[in-house]
């Protein structure tokens, strides 16, 4: 492809190969990064959610400062990136369309986050399989006492007056 006919190159001073083979590297990165944010996230739920809510509150707040007449602390930030990972009450919207792309984010990730703080996956697998097994051990012991009662009401009914 010349550099004439790569629309890309004509508009930014880039090429498309440039930017091919930028792409690829990173994507080749990815799975490693991927693996190491998995793990911490699963590792460190609250640190996690803390860490989000913070961050995007920060980036929000410098998005939105001087545009926005209802940002005008970081606690006005906080408060509308807070309400981003619950309920939402209308109070207060973004304005730049980095506060839209960030509370976007912060819509479609921070109820996971949360859920994922507040409800660990496998933090209650030991708690429930000893719940079942106390459960099977009650079931069994009614089991039994029926069978017992069955037999119990069988000889009665079948013997002789």
């Amino acid at each position: 492809m010349t550099q004439q006919s790569d629309l890309l190159y004509v508009f930014t001073g880039i090429s498309s190969a440039e930017v091919v083979k930028a792409l690829n590297t990173m994507l080749n990165k990815r799975g490693e990064a991927e693996a190491a944010l998995a793990e911490w996230l699963t590792r460190q739920p609250l640190e996690s959610l803390g860490g989000f809510l913070l961050s995007a509150s920060v980036a929000f707040y410098l998005a939105e400062r001087g545009v926005n007449p209802k940002i005008q602390t970081f606690v006005d930030a906080l408060y509308y990136i807070s309400t981003c990972l619950s309920v939402g009450y209308a109070d207060i919207f973004a304005q730049t369309q980095t506060g839209k792309l960030i509370a976007t984010l912060a819509m479609t990730l921070g109820p996971a986050l949360t859920g994922n703080a507040l409800d660990p996956p496998g933090r209650a697998t030991p708690a429930s399989a000893q719940g079942q097994e106390m459960m099977l051990e009650r079931l069994d012991a009614i089991l039994a006492e029926l069978r017992r009662q069955g037999e119990t009401v069988k000889s009665q009914t079948t013997s002789p007056p």
